[in-house]
């Protein structure tokens, strides 16, 4: 058995005082950031006018921020703290990225196109009762679940919770330390070659297909089109607009249930895995499922599972039956050793 960090994500029906508050914790998480995100831009601009190089992003420094922002602004308040710890937190870690190359510089929220969530750390008062998650500041708020999870949530160790809405629909993603079985030893190695017409080719010429979601497609392009008709905000609006999130929701569980139920029965059936992607082509369609989302997830279960997985370059020359791959097989057995537990 293996601790490994896990998110159980349970479905959320607050009343409509509730509703308020989780509305207003997330306009402040996102007022929060692009205030700060705005301070430090200003603040670097007058280091460097006064002739230094750099200004430290660490947490006194934005810890310094939020007090001012806080006595600039009483609605803050009204939040749950260590919401808005974790929102500098986050940008401290964009920025950290930033400086190492890793990603682009930080930017502002928008609030029509903004991931409508906050997350809050526990600090021993987050409670879970039968039916009922009583969450600081904000109070009470019935969740649903199977009563596995529930007994679950329980028992283990809950690190955060994030509060979030998608497609009108109120979730509690909770943070917590679980053991995982783990998958029994072999000797087996794997070359995966993830396509665009098939989503993967093993070096054994097995090929996986992509996941066929063209019914999806069309129902979210039908009421699409009714939207667009109908006067916003109308009953039949609402109404339509309900239908339209539920297929968006059964496409994306459906692609989501196919990722895990492939990649898991490939990782336990090899040791080591090597993945290639290939170049996107002009000439071939947008794919229904891309590459990335089963790499990255085969990368976690590989994680976990303690075997060791390895990425190829897209300009790596190889064929869809990995013949460099099989050829160097022996001498990866004896570079490539498995960690001791």
């Amino acid at each position: 058995m293996k601790c490994v960090n896990q998110g159980l994500k349970v479905r959320l029906y607050p009343d409509e005082d509730m509703m308020i508050k989780i509305n207003q914790n997330i306009g402040n998480s996102r007022f929060t950031w692009n205030k700060l995100l705005e301070y430090y831009k200003e603040t670097y601009k007058l280091f460097k006018l006064h002739g230094y190089s750099k200004l430290k992003c660490n947490m006194t420094t934005f810890n310094a921020m939020l007090n001012m922002l806080k006595k600039e602004h009483d609605f803050l308040y009204l939040s749950e703290s260590s919401s808005l710890q974790k929102v500098y937190r986050d940008l401290i870690h964009a920025y950290n990225k930033f400086f190492n190359g890793e990603s682009d510089y930080p930017r502002f929220k928008s609030k029509k196109h903004d991931k409508k969530s906050f997350r809050i750390q526990n600090n021993g008062n987050i409670k879970i009762k039968h039916s009922t998650i009583i969450l600081p500041k904000l109070g009470g708020v019935y969740y649903r679940t199977s009563k596995k999870y529930r007994e679950k949530l329980k028992k283990v160790k809950i690190n955060n919770v994030t509060i979030k809405i998608e497609n009108g629909k109120y979730y509690a993603v909770f943070n917590i330390e679980t053991e995982i079985p783990e998958f029994p030893k072999t000797k087996q190695f794997v070359g995966i070659d993830l396509g665009m017409r098939t989503l993967a080719t093993l070096d054994n010429g097995l090929k996986i297909a992509n996941l066929d979601v063209t019914h999806e497609e069309n129902m979210i392009k039908k009421y699409q089109k009714r939207l667009s008709r109908q006067k916003n905000n109308s009953n039949r609006y609402k109404k339509t607009l309900k239908t339209y999130w539920k297929w968006i929701d059964q496409k994306k569980n459906k692609i989501k249930d196919h990722y895990h139920k492939i990649t898991t029965k490939i990782v336990k059936k090899i040791r080591h895995n090597h993945t290639r992607r290939l170049k996107h082509k002009r000439n071939v369609s947008k794919p229904t499922l891309q590459p990335k989302i089963t790499k990255n997830r085969m990368e976690k279960i590989c994680r976990n599972a303690q075997i060791q997985s390895r990425n190829i370059r897209k300009n790596t020359k190889t064929n869809q039956q990995m013949v460099p791959i099989k050829q160097n097989m022996q001498q990866l057995r004896t570079l490539q050793q498995r960690p001791k537990i």
